[in-house]
């Protein structure tokens, strides 16, 4: 039986209306989802996975206005150990090659609705996850990455612990 009250009991309850704990309530049911998956249940952590990348990556990014991740090169995420976005478009005023500006793509990309998954696949490990980002509606994509789902799971949880560690 899964047991909610067991995974929240380390939380803080702040209010849901600040970025960080909003992340940490999103990461909460993300694992929820998950550990029903693992019991059987008929759940869709996929979804729930895109789903979360409202509460870990555009509202920390809106809320938070993280200076310090515009700093942060993604050789030096990749070195240790977190995982690599696929940047197949990169055709913006400048390269994308800080955290920071991963984020600020990804925050465009979530927020108009522009990503697409590569299958209709329920589990992680046969889906990715494909963004666009473009200056206008009108206009044609200037930027598009893709990552796998393990992956895009791993880099969400990195980054909500980056700014866990930044700002918690």
């Amino acid at each position: 039986m899964i047991n909610l009250k067991t995974m929240t009991n380390n939380l803080h309850y702040n209010t849901r209306n600040e970025a960080i704990e909003f992340a940490r309530r999103t990461k909460v049911n993300l694992q929820f989802i998950e550990q029903a998956k693992r019991a059987g249940e008929p759940v869709h952590e996929v979804t729930q996975l895109a789903l979360s990348l409202l509460g870990l990556i555009v509202f920390p990014k809106e809320k938070l206005l993280l200076d310090q991740i515009d700093k942060i090169l993604l050789a030096d995420l990749q070195a240790k150990g977190w995982p690599q976005w696929q940047i197949t478009l990169d055709g913006g005023k400048r390269r994308t090659d800080t955290l920071g500006q991963l984020i600020w793509h990804l925050r465009n990309a979530i927020s108009h609705g522009a990503l697409m998954f590569t299958s209709d696949d329920e589990s992680l490990e046969n889906v990715a996850l494909r963004v666009e980002d473009k200056p206008s509606k009108t206009a044609d994509a200037n930027w598009r990455a893709e990552i796998s789902g393990i992956h895009l799971r791993e880099f969400c949880l990195s980054f909500t612990g980056l700014i866990d560690q930044i700002i918690g």
